[in-house]
């Protein structure tokens, strides 16, 4: 009866350990939520002529404020599905807001300094996250 008790409890031990090894690190990506896209988002137009950061991520009907510092910038929209209109003039030390209604990749630049470019993608979600692949280095199993 003692032997038979003991075999019974050596046997849920290794079915135990190994459903634990294994139920880690599968590899086997994980289906999540999506995240949504932030409403609103800040691209700051430097004094080192160059958008920051240049390419911003928002929601649909989400808003993008461009905020100019003490050198002029504009704004020139130039592809999307009815992109916003333009910030034109030279804009310093002030902040200027678009909406965006439409999902898609607006680029734009700034027409005083046509090397600043920049993008903002108008998506319903950003991202993903799946299991890292277990390691194949010695773990011993």
């Amino acid at each position: 009866m003692m032997h038979r008790a003991l075999s019974t409890i050596i046997s849920a031990s290794l079915v135990l350990g190994l459903a634990a090894c294994g139920s880690s690190g599968s590899g086997i990506t994980t289906p999540t939520t999506p995240t949504p896209s932030p409403q609103t988002a800040t691209v700051n137009a430097t004094p080192a002529t160059a958008f920051s950061p240049s390419t911003v991520t928002i929601a649909p009907g989400g808003t993008v404020t461009f905020a100019f510092g003490a050198l002029g910038h504009s704004v020139s929209f130039d592809s999307g599905a009815n992109p916003p209109s333009d910030i034109t003039g030279v804009n310093a030390n002030t902040s200027i807001s678009r909406t965006f209604p439409s999902a898609g990749t607006y680029t734009f630049h700034c027409a005083i300094h046509p090397t600043m470019t920049g993008a903002v993608i108008v998506a319903t979600t950003s991202g993903s996250t799946s299991n890292p692949p277990p390691s194949t280095g010695g773990g011993g199993y």
